[in-house]
């Protein structure tokens, strides 16, 4: 069974999830009281999943990836792909969107393997919802 060293997915269940974001529409809108977007709508069905509430941290990228290594944050989302600068700091999920040659992922803790694992079959549950919801983003 993976484990989780920082103990991410038992402290978020039922309680506060902390997602960095950095605006990128589609992908991530920043509304102010709420975020939407394709990874806005990700988080909040991973909140729904695990009964938790989001705390949306609203930083710059450097410092979001910063605190998400340091695991002040659970997940940062903001349109991202699989060859972002800092990929080897963080842990990146599976893709969830192929789009414009770029596959999309978000980024969790490094070494929380049982919270990336539990992301990941969100993700898995969720391609199928961020390919409408990406076209319907972009009408």
């Amino acid at each position: 069974m993976p484990r989780d060293p920082s103990h991410t997915l038992e402290r978020v269940r039922g309680g506060t999830l902390r997602v960095g974001i950095v605006q990128n529409d589609p992908w991530v809108v920043d509304r102010g009281s709420a975020v939407d977007g394709i990874e806005g709508r990700f988080a909040v069905d991973v909140a729904s999943a695990i009964g938790a509430r989001i705390e949306w941290v609203r930083q710059p990228e450097f410092e979001l990836i910063r605190l998400v290594h340091d695991r002040k944050v659970q997940l940062v989302i903001g349109g991202f792909d699989t060859k972002v600068r800092w990929a080897q700091e963080v842990a990146l999920t599976r893709p969830y969107l192929e789009r414009d040659r770029k596959s999309h992922v978000l980024a969790a803790p490094p070494g929380e393997n049982a919270w990336l694992m539990f992301l990941d079959q969100r993700v898995e549950a969720f391609k199928d919802a961020a390919t409408r919801t990406a076209a319907e983003l972009s009408q």
